[in-house]
């Protein structure tokens, strides 16, 4: 089942019977879930996400406990406001003296995202980091990165900027193991408002008015600009073509022009496709997430086309390394690479469907 997770293929919400349910969000009163007096874990403040709770927090998951429900809910509530007032195509500024951390799939491996921070520091808004998508699904750690991450997003607003991937949709987490694991470890609820959470994430980034970061690819015509990717209505599930599939699911291919996808949605794409793409919008490279890479990355393209994957070991069966990659204000790629490090004795796709095993 790993060994193929490169080769993801959409699943779409009637293949698996998904209904929407409104907005869940307004129906949650934090006031309903009392905080019994024997649990030792993080408490949010009045102030909100701190810096205390978040170091807190983290230390506690990975001794293998949880927040508070209450606490869990209220991040998630904070953060879906700040997703939903952001653009579709955020820029991220990297003024000369300072850096950006670009981070490709994590796929729920809590303790190599540990390790990241450990190597390269926590996020703040003096180092940012960009997660370029896939944070949950296949690893069971799941509900631990995405609450990490998206408590650091709610303390640094501008220092930790999220982008989606194609296994934060419905259909994906359904099958590949974010449903079952925040079901087993919270409650259906909090899988319906995960849902309406990740349908406003952005779908781009443009780092240092240079880098277009987005997690699959680009697309199966040509002349695609910013602006025509600015007025994609995000807030929904994304359909099986058009810009916003294309976005999630296209991969580069050592060709010219392009091709049929081995995904059976979006398309490969050639080189030429890829500089025609930057030129014609002022850019200078593409970033890009989506694929397992043996050392953790992957330069194509004539070296206008980058692939970082942040999983290293994916799946506990590649045996890949992990990367990230750091950008100053030249915008000159640094990467640095890292090997897994140990986590407790539970297994990838522990939550998944059981209709994965027909697969």
């Amino acid at each position: 089942m790993c060994e193929r997770a490169h080769l993801d293929a959409p699943l779409t919400r009637s293949h698996l019977n998904l209904q929407d349910d409104g907005n869940i969000a307004d129906s949650i009163n934090l006031d309903d879930m009392e905080v019994p007096s024997d649990y030792t874990g993080a408490r949010l403040a009045d102030e909100g996400v701190t810096l205390e709770f978040v170091q807190r927090m983290m230390a506690d998951f990975k001794e293998g406990r949880l927040v508070h429900r209450r606490y869990a809910f209220a991040i998630l509530l904070i953060v879906k406001k700040q997703l939903q007032a952001l653009p579709t195509v955020v820029d991220i500024p990297v003024p000369e003296g300072s850096h950006v951390t670009v981070c490709g799939d994590v796929h729920g491996q809590y303790y190599d995202l540990l390790n990241i921070f450990q190597l390269n520091g926590l996020p703040s808004a003096e180092a940012p980091y960009l997660f370029n998508g896939d944070f949950v699904d296949r690893g069971s750690f799941s509900v631990e990165v995405i609450f990490t991450l998206f408590a650091l997003k709610c303390l640094y607003p501008t220092g930790l900027h999220m982008t989606r991937g194609n296994h934060e949709t419905t259909a994906m987490n359904a099958m590949y193991g974010f449903v079952g694991e925040v079901r087993a470890k919270y409650n259906e609820t909090m899988v319906k408002l995960f849902t309406e959470t990740f349908r406003c994430l952005p779908l781009v980034a443009v780092v240092g008015q240079g880098v277009f970061v987005v997690h699959g690819g680009l697309f199966t015509r040509d002349d695609v600009t910013l602006d025509e990717l600015r007025a994609i209505d995000r807030f929904r599930e994304p359909p099986d073509e058009g810009l916003m599939c294309e976005m999630l699911w296209s991969d580069p291919f050592p060709g010219m022009g392009r091709a049929p996808s081995k995904r059976g949605v979006g398309c490969a794409f050639g080189s030429d496709v890829t500089k025609a793409f930057l030129q014609h919008n002022g850019l200078q490279l593409l970033v890009r997430s989506h694929e397992v890479k043996e050392d953790g990355y992957e330069i194509c393209h004539d070296g206008c086309c980058i692939t970082v994957f942040s999983a290293p070991n994916y799946c506990d069966s590649m045996g890949n390394k992990g990367a990230f990659i750091r950008f100053e204000a030249e915008l000159v790629p640094r990467f640095t690479t890292f090997e897994c490090v140990p986590h407790p004795p539970v297994r990838p796709m522990r939550y998944a469907s059981p209709l994965m095993s027909m697969m």
